[in-house]
């Protein structure tokens, strides 16, 4: 049944579906789940409550710096046109330590919280020392806070369980969470979950090198990824290699202080004229895909479509992607799984478990992979739809939805 259909400022339009539950395989059983924190929000230090008073003190400090020659360029609140004084000094963060305050993905969030009333601040390099003592004072308090750089820079690690703690929705709540997206300790639940992830040998971090063990290499192979549990952006991990003593210690120096995955290596097939590798989004209840590859030396996204899905029989995809969020309460991460030539359940295989920092911006950088800008924009609709609900009181919406272009 659709549900709606709604263009972006491109001629790409994406279209939302509500899938049944019937469509998708359950989860299976699990052991019970780490009790999550109750998150009660904090009351606010009485003076933060002004906030017309806040915003002009703000604007006068970033004009006397200006003429003093000294312009303030940390990130500034945004406020939708006509807001009045709110309830919330700030109702949405979210954390991008390389983020300018111009940068597409600031516009594209607050094309889509304006409409709700919603005001937000970008949490970048600048700034983040300031947000956390005014988290940890009571004196900012957002409705959530979107953590997208916590892997890069430890500041923004440690204000996840601040933000928490005073009553700020996380995504995604600490609480539960590198339990699941680190892939030493994520793999075996995984695995608990009936999870098609590859055969694997973890060695803990101190642990010695050493050959595999007969059974252990008749597991994997000889054609093997080395890969850190802590690992982002490919970093450290060695591809097509024999699980060899020597090749397993060269790999582990990359970091010492951490688990190493043996896997076996997995080779996708074609979808046309793309790779067979996608990656599924669960975005908050509600699921999408993206084409992703890294080939020539160059990784690529490009958007998916609905005659895509039909056409490469890909809603398994979409199963592996609410399996992975029932099992593990995560409520924003993505995956990456492969397209196999096998047939059956055997033909999708979760390579990237868990990675709770999506790729977001879709502007071109030396560093980083751009997004396509419609898919952008369809997740920033639904975080502003959520952050206007837990600011009305409301509930999450009921429905879990199929996006798709």
């Amino acid at each position: 049944m659709k549900l709606s259909s709604e263009p972006s400022t491109e001629r790409t339009h994406w279209k939302t579906e509500i899938v049944p539950a019937a469509a998708l395989s359950a989860a299976l059983p699990l052991d019970p789940l780490p009790p999550v924190p109750v998150r009660v929000r904090q009351p606010q230090h009485p003076l933060a409550r002004f906030h017309r008073v806040r915003r002009w003190s703000d604007k006068l400090n970033r004009r006397i710096k200006k003429l003093a020659g000294k312009p303030d360029n940390s990130p500034w609140i945004l406020d939708p046109p006509g807001r009045a004084s709110g309830t919330a000094y700030v109702d949405f963060l979210f954390g991008l330590d390389y983020l300018s305050p111009n940068a597409s993905l600031v516009k594209l969030f607050q094309q889509a919280m304006a409409p709700h009333g919603l005001s937000m601040l970008l949490v970048n390099n600048r700034n983040i020392d300031r947000v956390r003592r005014q988290i940890e004072r009571g004196w900012l308090q957002p409705f959530v806070y979107l953590d997208l750089s916590s892997a890069s820079d430890k500041r923004f690690e440690d204000l996840m369980p601040v933000a928490a703690d005073k009553g700020v929705h996380v995504l995604d709540d600490p609480a539960n969470l590198f339990s699941w997206t680190f892939k030493a300790p994520g793999h075996p639940r995984l695995v608990q979950a009936g999870l098609p992830v590859p055969p694997t040998v973890i060695l803990p971090r101190n642990s010695p090198d050493r050959d595999l063990t007969p059974q252990e290499l008749a597991l994997v192979g000889n054609d093997c990824v080395i890969k850190p549990s802590i690992g982002y952006a490919n970093r450290g991990v060695r591809v097509g290699i024999a699980p060899t003593r020597q090749n397993i210690a060269a790999a582990r120096d990359f970091n010492r202080n951490d688990d190493w995955l043996i896997q076996k290596k997995i080779t996708w097939t074609r979808c046309g004229n793309r790779a067979g590798y996608v990656r599924a989004y669960y975005v908050l209840g509600h699921r999408s895909l993206l084409w992703w590859s890294r080939e020539n030396g160059h990784d690529h996204y490009d958007l998916l479509t609905w005659d895509d899905l039909k056409t490469y029989d890909l809603l398994p995809a979409v199963q592996i992607v609410d399996r992975i969020a029932a099992a593990s309460g995560i409520d924003f991460f993505c995956s990456e799984i492969a397209i196999t030539e096998a047939s059956g359940p055997d033909r999708f295989v979760l390579i990237d478990y868990i990675n709770d920092q999506c790729d977001m911006d879709p502007e071109p950088r030396a560093s980083t992979t751009p997004v396509p800008e419609p898919w952008v924009r369809w997740v920033c609709s639904v975080l502003a739809d959520f952050t206007w609900r837990k600011k009305s009181g409301l509930a999450p919406a009921a429905q879990r939805t199929l996006t798709l272009f």
